[in-house]
């Protein structure tokens, strides 16, 4: 097929209004390209949802998104759309042990990296001495994996007992809490590789890796109102509440125009931004067959309403219990309201949505003293079943790239080859990507994902691919 002309002005498509779409659109928006962005949903963000309070009012994430300070896409992302004034930088990190002792962990800024870790790893009042050290070798043990025997099948937990020599202690009251929360997977299903990533990306490789990006505005805001506000500014039009029913293409399968409802946008290239089954219907034709073979991972977040603030620090990871990650509603809202966030949450409902509340509400109670006293006044457990693409052994030669067999035709979302897990920076590299291939074939330039944090010369010794 010849390639489009720059001059011409292009028309793009970009099915999905997730953060995979938002960003594709972005990056064309920003190489002067025509767009126009399709959602199903009434509002953008995908998966950053959020719902009406029922006790407060306004807005409510239907479960926490959080960042950290490896994200550098999702941090480029939100400086395009004007939303800095809405996320804070966290660098402590509370950890609360099975006994209750809590440990407040903050990487130091005099070290360089990876020592930067020291006072955080060695600060966990739930670990002896001798379970700290094997924390911290374990740790280097994983960075220095290389990545070709890290694609091998076995798993994170598998690795951690063996090659790790992790006590089972550390395994249960660090890496289980972390690599969940990080990957959204059980430690016993995720790849050795994906666990590095975390390790390597998120711990070691930068002292501001581990910060953690938390959102001070629901995210159907942030995304669905403000972002949407600012693509409309740079020329994008953006239509919500519009189902995709059709792509049409040609008899070589180029693809001519998106189809929605009665209306008919001819154009010269699209990108899918949506889930994986999704993208199947839509064009089957693109899909690896491997697709079938991709799973997803379940989440859970537990909302709770008491009738006062019931936690006394920002967020805090559970270790040794069910609730995982507990996070603290705004302050400003006075309604009372924290939620727990539970990755890999299969099977958790099978007791019944009453029981897991009041297990939760036990766990919270025994270890903030103000919630013992608390009055419960509204719960609301949220579960979407596949939350997270499930990053285990040989997913990555399943995930396909965004250019597709289709000179015209690509794909984006967290599920694809981002290089990255299922994460809300996986998704924006991916929407980047695609749009940079889609600048290409149409003559444009787009810029693609940035780069990662700089890692010094000692952490590229110890994480040498």
């Amino acid at each position: 097929m010849t390639t489009v002309q720059a001059s011409v002005e292009p028309h793009v498509v970009v099915v999905g209004g997730g953060l995979a779409g938002l960003a594709a659109a972005a990056a064309l928006a920003e190489a002067r390209c025509r767009v126009t962005l399709v959602e199903a949903r009434r509002r953008c963000g995908g998966r950053a949802a959020s719902f009406d309070d029922p006790v407060g009012g306004g807005l409510v994430d239907a479960c926490q998104h959080v960042a950290m300070g490896c994200c550098t896409n999702f941090l480029d992302l939100c400086r395009w759309g004007g939303l800095d004034d809405a996320i804070r930088r966290d660098r402590t990190l509370w950890f609360i042990g099975p006994d209750g002792h809590r440990s407040r962990c903050t990487p130091t800024r005099l070290l360089p990296a990876p020592l930067h870790l020291a006072p955080l790893l060695f600060g966990m009042r739930h670990f002896s001495l001798g379970e700290k050290g094997a924390l911290a070798r374990g740790m280097l043990r994983l960075a220095r994996h290389r990545a070709r025997a890290a694609a091998g099948s076995a798993t994170a937990l598998a690795w951690l007992r063996t090659e790790g020599r992790q006590p089972e202690r550390v395994i249960r009251l660090f890496w289980q809490p972390v690599i969940e929360s990080a990957l959204g997977e059980s430690i016993d299903l995720v790849s050795v590789a994906a666990a590095r990533q975390v390790a390597v990306d998120g711990f070691l490789g930068h002292r501001h890796a581990a910060d953690l990006i938390v959102p001070t505005e629901p995210l159907g805001r942030l995304f669905g109102e403000r972002f949407v506000g600012r693509l409309r500014a740079a020329g994008v039009q953006v239509v919500t509440g519009a189902q995709v029913s059709a792509i049409e293409r040609t008899a070589d399968g180029a693809v001519v125009a998106i189809q929605h409802g009665t209306e008919r946008l001819p154009c010269a290239a699209a990108i899918v931004a949506v889930p994986w089954k999704a993208a199947g219907r839509l064009v089957p034709d693109a899909i690896p067959a491997g697709d079938e073979q991709l799973a997803g991972s379940p989440i859970s977040a537990v909302h709770l309403w008491f009738d006062r603030d019931v936690l006394d620090v920002p967020h805090a990871v559970l270790v040794g219990r069910v609730s995982q990650w507990v996070f603290r509603g705004d302050p400003r809202e006075d309604s009372g309201h924290c939620q727990v966030v539970i990755s890999a949450s299969r099977g958790l409902l099978a007791e019944g949505r009453d029981s897991l509340v009041e297990r939760v509400v036990a766990e919270l109670r025994d270890v903030f003293p103000a919630a013992g006293q608390a009055k419960l006044r509204e719960a609301k457990v949220v579960t979407d079943p596949t939350a997270v693409l499930s990053v285990r052994p040989g997913v990555e030669s399943l995930r396909p790239k965004a250019p597709t067999a289709v000179p015209n035709l690509f794909l984006a979302g967290d599920w694809t080859a981002t290089g990255w897990p299922s994460t809300m920076e996986g998704a924006i590299r991916s929407g980047r990507s695609a749009a940079a291939a889609a600048g290409g074939h149409l003559g444009l330039e787009v810029a693609g994902p940035s780069p990662g944090l700089p890692k010094n010369m000692l952490v590229r010794l110890l994480a040498a691919p």
